[in-house]
């Protein structure tokens, strides 16, 4: 446990500096929440959202301060998604692939990413990815004076439509082999669909996205790595496990805003039902009893997330002694984080509605969102196949082969 569980342990005190982002990440929830409702209706695009991280300084977190940002650790930028997940999760969602996205970049170590990362922080780009291809990657043919035309079309794109850069896995077409590229998506070739439309993460952009031969630099190429017919490096297989790491987190910090959101609806709105003989519906043992549930589950994610976010950053500090074994101890352990997250943090979001009563369910509180997003995002992939890959690995020792999911 630490401090920043719905439960505080005071033995472990936030890391230092990390109580200020928090305090920050609080603040723009706060502010988030205000037309959340409103927002979330409209389907309204999330720049204006994004501007509002740009101006916090947040956009800048993990930058290294020699070049300009603000020099904090991954476990600092997990812990602010996850606490600005509790008021919006689909601007969490954002900025925790923001963070993902360079922090990839940065482990990749290519001779351009230092003055891309200070360009990120000197005008305070916002990253995204182009998303998951629909043919199965996006096709990068070589240009005559450096650098690259980009081709190929992907389902679902999240943030690319508000995004400054995007970062773009694909193959060059002469040599087959595996290239990734910064895209700058202030050019003609990069069209968003404009057609997300979902249950929940309403304002997470994840549109299509068509790219029509967008052009890259010479300069903006990150790292070229193996043929696609070759085993990848243990370094390229290290941003899956960080995502799903992140997912962990998100999944948190949704479910825990649907329980304080909740518990503050108890004691200041809820009416006591008529069998429960208390004069205030916090007092009636059988809501007590449910967020007694909800805060034992949700304290238990929280230990393990921090376990699996722990090993993640050690895999990613030792990338270049690592072993596949250890990647697949760390895999697994990750996937169980992201298991317990999704069976606790659904639940949770679900049962608040047996404690807060049929008032609650008005569209005006919004306390629906917490299970939308929740809901959502845990269909980024199927939770049977993370279930049958631990059981596997436990079973038979079958170590997860590294792909775009694990």
């Amino acid at each position: 446990m630490s401090h920043q569980d719905l439960l505080s342990d005071p033995s472990h005190p936030p890391a230092p500096g990390l109580a200020d982002w928090l305090a920050l990440a609080d603040e723009l929830g706060d502010r988030l929440r205000l037309d959340i409702t409103e927002r979330e209706q409209a389907n309204a695009s999330p720049a204006p959202q994004i501007a509002m991280l740009r101006d916090a300084g947040l956009l800048t977190l993990t930058i290294p301060s020699a070049w300009g940002g603000k020099g904090q650790p991954w476990h600092t930028a997990v812990q602010t998604v996850r606490r600005l997940a509790r008021s919006d999760g689909a601007i969490a969602q954002l900025l925790g692939y923001h963070y993902a996205w360079l922090r990839i970049a940065q482990a990749i170590g290519g001779a351009n990413t230092q003055a891309l990362l200070t360009q990120t922080a000197s005008q305070g780009w916002f990253w995204a990815s182009a998303g998951a291809p629909r043919a199965g990657r996006l096709v990068l043919h070589p240009r005559p004076e450096g650098g690259y035309l980009v081709q190929g079309e992907s389902g679902f794109a999240t943030g690319a439509a508000v995004a400054d850069r995007l970062f773009v896995r694909g193959v060059d077409s002469a040599t087959q082999r595996v290239v990734v590229v910064a895209l700058d998506t202030r050019q003609a070739g990069v069209e968003p669909g404009g057609d997300w439309n979902a249950l929940g993460l309403r304002q997470s952009a994840s549109d299509s996205l068509r790219l029509v031969n967008a052009a890259v630099a010479a300069q903006d190429v990150l790292g070229t790595f193996q043929t696609i017919s070759e085993p990848p490096p243990m370094v390229s297989t290290l941003g899956v496990l960080a995502f799903q790491s992140l997912f962990t987190q998100l999944h948190l910090g949704m479910a825990e805003g649907a329980v304080l959101e909740a518990a503050d609806y108890v004691r200041q709105r809820a009416q006591p039902w008529v069998h429960a003989q208390v004069a205030h519906a916090q007092e009636d043992p059988h809501i007590q009893n449910g967020f007694g549930q909800a805060v034992a589950s949700l304290q238990a994610v929280a230990a393990l997330a921090e376990r699996a976010d722990a090993a993640v950053s050690w895999l990613f500090g030792h990338a270049e002694s690592a072993t596949p074994a250890q990647r697949a101890e760390v895999a697994e352990l990750v996937a169980c984080a992201k298991i317990i997250s999704v069976q606790a943090g659904l639940a949770a979001a679900s049962d608040v509605f047996n404690l807060t009563g049929a008032r609650a369910t008005r569209r005006a509180q919004g306390l629906d969102r917490h299970w939308r997003d929740l809901r959502t995002l845990t269909l980024h992939d199927p939770l049977a196949y993370k279930l049958n890959e631990v059981g596997r690995y436990f079973l038979g020792g079958e170590a997860p082969e590294p792909s775009n999911y694990r």
